[in-house]
């Protein structure tokens, strides 16, 4: 995988000041005056080429802060940044000139970027046509609602075709009809692999939109990774933190800031870096069950099935569980592993066999299609099995080599990944079977 970007070590140093006094004295005096204050204070990350990483923390955390440095706008005091590519930032206002009409920041931005005077003259009706401003346009952008200057700037980034995109609040302003479309058109570019940063307070937009998840705490690195795992933290945090009075929150914001973060301990857990410096995650040990549906293949022999995720005992060895498909309606996540209840029978509930660690599982999404009814020919390819995406255990025949030309009524259709499956009756056979759509035709086609 290509890095998009690589922070190490990022911080943000300011001064503050109690009054202007000491701002003044600091200036003409040889003795220091007030006091530092980091915004950001030993950040690391790193971002594949095709990551969506979505930033989260409460406010005050540096999500801004570090959206700045990174769409270089504005300078880390220490540490490196690198940046793959060409930037765009996407925020209220980013990088608008409110005395200027939303045409002639259109130019200049683009100027800014590099642009020619034709290429901006084609860009400028795409640019225009998405903001839905055509009416004020040639208005002066100070005159501009922070929904229109949201639009605007967005408009213009995701015209320009950026490396790197960064989107920062742009979507919790304006109408939802404009933010469903901004959305649409950020799944584009995902499906593109574009590299994206996100920074929302929406966890629902961070679960539909992101794959991993940085978070940050008044500056410092809480905790990076995927969203399935980084998101539930979060989540039991935020209900602490609402229920905290406004002592309990200046205290543990003090105890954080005062952190080193040279001397804090990290630990991994799958994909998942925690910072492990106080007990506020010990609650997030315990583990929810999340709705799921997916098949799943056992790895190796050596694994454990248990009675439940955080259960210390196996319940038994999964050895006679091997070569057979397995269905997936449950997970959850303990100990910041995932962990799959596997289950004999599509509905998750009856065979249910016990708990197993999802990374020792090969897995692919089971989508329902539909049950219409239709009719193909099988071809000579393939097998056809008792379940979908089978396995030497599940065939019924382990090839289709003799059926070549026979009818095979469905029933049923499924996804299972990116792969269709077909259930059905075999012309002469009396049980319905499984088989893959790369072993069927339709009549019309095997005529052709």
């Amino acid at each position: 995988m290509t890095k998009a970007i690589v922070a190490k070590d990022v911080a943000k140093k300011y001064k503050v000041y109690d009054s202007q006094k000491e701002r003044i004295l600091d200036l003409v005096s040889p003795k220091a005056h007030g006091r530092e204050f980091f915004a950001l204070n030993g950040v690391d990350f790193e971002a594949e080429k095709g990551d969506v990483v979505g930033f989260i923390g409460i406010n005050g955390s540096g999500k801004s802060t570090l959206s700045n440095i990174l769409a270089g706008i504005v300078p880390e005091s220490r540490g490196d940044v690198q940046v793959n590519g060409q930037t765009a930032l996407i925020a209220v206002a980013a990088g608008l000139n409110e005395d200027l009409t939303g045409r002639d920041n259109i130019e200049l931005k683009c100027l800014m970027l590099g642009f020619s005077k034709d290429e901006i003259k084609e860009l400028e009706p795409d640019i225009i046509e998405f903001s839905e401003l055509e009416n004020f346009i040639d208005m002066p952008v100070k005159s501009y609602s922070s929904g229109m200057k949201s639009r605007l700037g967005f408009a213009i980034s995701v015209n320009i075709d950026p490396d790197v995109l960064i989107i920062d609040e742009a979507l919790s302003v304006g109408d939802k009809a404009f933010a469903e479309k901004s959305l649409k058109k950020m799944m584009e570019f995902k499906d593109q692999g574009k590299t994206m940063i996100f920074v929302s307070h929406s966890i629902g937009q961070m679960k539909r939109f992101c794959n991993k998840i940085l978070w940050l705490e008044f500056g410092r690195v809480k905790a990076f990774g995927e969203v399935r795992d980084v998101l539930p933290l979060y989540e039991s945090f935020l209900s602490k933190w609402r229920s905290m009075t406004k002592e309990e929150r200046n205290d543990y914001r003090q105890k954080v800031m005062d952190r080193d973060p040279a001397d804090a301990e990290y630990k991994k857990y799958g994909n998942l870096t925690l910072l492990d410096d106080d007990q506020d995650l010990e609650g997030s040990h315990g583990y929810t069950i999340r709705p799921v549906s997916r098949l799943a293949h056992l790895k190796g022999d050596s694994t454990d099935i248990f009675e439940s995720p955080d259960s210390d005992d196996r319940k038994e060895h999964a050895h006679k569980y091997k070569k057979r498909v397995y269905y997936v309606k449950r997970e959850a996540t303990y100990h910041f592993e995932v962990f799959y209840l596997l289950s004999t029978k599509p509905s998750g509930e009856d065979g249910v066999i016990g708990w197993i660690r999802a990374d020792e599982t090969s897995s692919h999404a089971l989508t329902f299609v539909d049950r219409d009814k239709k009719e193909f020919m099988l071809n000579d390819t393939g097998f056809a099995a008792s379940e979908p995406w089978g396995g030497p255990a599940q065939y019924i025949h382990e090839t289709l080599e003799h059926h070549a030309g026979m009818k095979f009524h469905v029933d049923q259709t499924v996804l299972v990944g990116n792969n269709v499956w077909y259930r059905g009756l075999i012309e002469g056979d009396e049980a319905p079977v499984w088989t893959h759509m790369d072993n069927v035709v339709a009549e019309d086609e095997e005529n052709l």
